[in-house]
């Protein structure tokens, strides 16, 4: 349900000016209380809000970052367990994020190549397990003609980069493509795809559902990609045997980068702040916290993601195009369970350690250690609205699920995993997903016009991102935020 149906007499631009929500974190004031009165106020201690804070106080600008949560880095998220370590959100940095590496060389955080491996798939689909050599011949694949040589987790790649109608990635926004800002699964249909296919294809897909994600959205993001070199839609472009060899990984975790970040600051980050009204006037911006403190600034930099900004009451309202982003902005629900794997199971059935199913649990990726070489990591991946539906369950009701559910179809695993770890991204009150994306129709309404300032306020964050993607998006929008500024000044 949206908020307009809970508000059906509102216009989206009276909502996002008049919503006060009560504040989700007012325990502590975070790092240091720090100034009141400074140039810029920067929302969000993500990657984003930390790179235009690094840049301003570079040119001289004094900056205090608030952050609603009691922690830095957004969705840079290292979990750390009785000498587990895992990453429960952005993990690899491309061989292209510049800007990445180029902070994590000003820091001195080490890169490695050496991330773990991933292992190769048993297919599960409908109850039947299918060797990936069987698929195309097996009973349980109701899909037709070319498709059924697709296997299922390289489906949605196989297909959608086969029509990728272009190859420079800031050409999503092309008015000559807009005509793909549609449902993914009604561009389907219309090439003639089996819904067999398109079910299956629903699984990998980093967004609530192909009926809920536009097309253009999946084109930009491979777009991209291919940039990156991706250029085999036969290979899954994350996860199993062929993760890619190019990709990095920030040494001792991802979150370290974030942490260095903040604490280069002149002024420490304000952690359980959580902003409750912006009011502009024609010199200055007061930002109101749930703290009870009120900050003055030259400029704020908005760099909370739009499910978190709209709790924000603005004085005076957003711009129509923009308070409808806000309000219609959407955010894939991710769901994950960790466990150490204490038993080399596949070997007591001869079958591939990893699992792909359409069952709840959908992804089961068997880990190979970079250092020692043995599979000894399972991660339990849970994608879009099949994680919505994990989400209304306790999380110890959760992991016994998951594990009954890989003990049912796969006896062999009974008993072979230890628990370490799991992690909602959907229930994170501060985003409600991991990653933004366009619903049909959105990109035409609003997505060449909800980064641009509105008065005093600049905005940054992933779902702004244009050219990159990952981490690199979030520093580039950061950047860019910084740069307007500047500009002003």
């Amino acid at each position: 349900m949206t908020v307009t149906h809970l508000f059906p007499s509102l216009s989206r631009r009276a909502l996002v000016g008049s919503m006060l929500a009560a504040p989700l974190v007012i325990s502590s004031r975070g790092w240091a209380a720090g100034p009141k009165n400074v140039d810029v106020v920067i929302v969000g201690a993500g990657l984003a809000g930390l790179n235009a804070a690094s840049m301003l106080e570079e040119q001289g600008l004094t900056v205090q970052v608030v952050e609603a949560s009691d922690r830095v880095g957004g969705r840079l998220r290292t979990a750390r367990v009785d000498g587990y370590q895992s990453e429960l959100g952005g993990s690899e940095v491309g061989a292209l994020y510049g800007r990445v590496r180029d902070a994590c060389a000003r820091h001195n955080i080490g890169l490695t190549t050496d991330g773990a491996k991933g292992t190769d798939f048993l297919l599960h689909v409908d109850g039947t397990a299918v060797l990936p050599a069987d698929w195309a011949g097996s009973s349980v694949n109701q899909t037709r003609g070319r498709e059924r040589e697709f296997l299922p987790y390289i489906l949605q790649n196989r297909l959608m980069f086969d029509w990728l109608p272009f190859k420079q990635t800031n050409a999503w926004l092309d008015p000559a493509n807009l005509a793909y800002d549609v449902s993914a699964a009604e561009l389907m249909r219309s090439k003639g795809v089996s819904e067999a296919a398109i079910r299956l294809a629903d699984i990998d897909l980093n967004g609530a559902s192909l009926e809920g994600v536009s097309a253009l959205s999946i084109f930009r993001d491979m777009a991209r990609a291919r940039v990156e070199g991706f250029n085999d839609p036969n290979k899954p472009q994350y996860g199993g045997a062929a993760m890619a060899a190019e990709r990095s990984y920030i040494v001792g975790g991802s979150d370290v980068l974030p942490t260095a970040m903040a604490a280069a600051l002149k002024n420490p980050v304000r952690l359980n702040s959580p902003v409750i009204a912006i009011d502009q006037t024609a010199d200055q911006a007061k930002v109101f916290l749930a703290t009870g403190d009120v900050l003055t600034a030259r400029f704020v930099v908005m760099a909370a993601p739009f499910s978190a900004v709209r709790r924000i009451r603005f004085t005076p309202g957003l711009p129509d195009v923009q308070a409808d982003a806000v309000v219609g902005a959407r955010y894939s629900a991710t769901t994950q369970f960790h466990f150490k794997i204490t038993r080399p199971y596949w070997e007591q059935d001869g079958l591939p350690p990893s699992i792909w199913s359409n069952y709840a649990f959908e992804r089961a990726f068997a880990l190979k250690s970079p250092t020692t070489g043995a599979i000894d990591t399972m991660i339990v991946w849970v994608n879009g609205d099949g994680a919505t539906r994990w989400d209304d369950r306790d999380t110890n009701r959760q992991v016994e699920l998951v594990l009954a559910e890989l003990a049912r179809i796969r006896p062999s695993m009974a008993g072979a995993l230890e628990y370490k770890v799991g992690y909602s991204w959907g229930r994170n009150p501060f985003v409600g997903g991991n990653k933004h994306f366009y619903a049909p129709g959105q990109v035409k309404r609003f997505a060449a016009d909800m980064g641009k300032p509105a008065g005093r306020i600049h905005f940054a964050g992933e779902h702004l991102r244009r050219l990159e993607h990952g981490m690199e998006s979030a520093m580039e929008t950061g950047e860019a935020a910084a740069m307007e500024i500047l500009e002003r000044i």
